[in-house]
């Protein structure tokens, strides 16, 4: 469904047909991309192997390499060619005490998260200028803006975005459409499809530890 088309089925479900309505084309559209978002945070839904962010070279001596800010996950990495372990800073420190600190260099065999906000350390560090490929789980490579513009996650999922718009419709404060039953009929329908959300901390821990065998996350 075009981003037109999801505005068009928004309003037939809730009859905001005002003039003016009371959520706007624009306001429609933002509420859209937040519910792509949040479906895929939820339902781990665009896995990328091909994308730009996925590629990224590094060069000799280097600590560390970027991570685009929509990656949620690095699921699989390779150095050159030859697949990299992505393992915790916490692991790390358990198996190879005092590696942060080792001058030894090499063809990274680890990608070590938990250590910087939107970087991997590699170990051991780099002997020569190189390339990384990653396998990740991700949010939208581009927010939906005109009316053509359609959503990236898989066709037969975008009518249950509108469930989204619905829930942010009516939990609008000290407006016409307020109604705590229907918006959170419309958030119970939206989970239905895309599961329950988990808080940003618990999302962050299992960034930093899902290679750990030590205790659960986070509530």
């Amino acid at each position: 469904m075009t981003l037109e088309e999801l505005i068009t089925l928004y309003r037939a479900d809730t009859l905001d047909k005002a003039d003016p309505p009371f959520c706007d084309d624009e306001l429609l559209t933002i509420y859209v991309n937040e519910g792509q978002d949040e479906a895929c945070r939820r339902g781990q839904l665009l896995r990328d192997s091909s994308s730009p962010m996925c590629a990224t070279s590094f060069v000799a001596g280097a600590e560390t390499v970027d991570l685009d800010a929509r990656v949620i996950r690095v699921l699989r990495a390779f150095a050159d060619g030859q697949a990299v372990t992505v393992i915790s800073a916490e692991e790390m420190d358990r198996f190879h005490p005092g590696w942060q600190f080792q001058d030894r260099q090499d063809r990274p065999r680890r990608l070590v998260t938990g250590m910087t906000t939107g970087k991997l350390h590699l170990w051991p560090r780099p002997a020569q200028d190189g390339a990384l490929r990653l396998t990740v789980q991700r949010l939208p490579l581009k927010p939906l803006r005109h009316d053509a513009d359609k959503p990236e996650i898989r066709p037969e999922l975008h009518p249950a975005l509108v469930h989204w718009m619905k829930h942010r419709a009516y939990g609008r404060e000290d407006t016409d459409m307020h109604n705590d039953a229907k918006a959170a009929v419309a958030l119970a329908k939206f989970e239905e499809e895309f599961g329950r959300k988990v808080s940003g901390r618990n999302e962050e821990w299992v960034r930093s530890h899902e290679a750990d065998v030590g205790p659960g996350p986070l509530a």
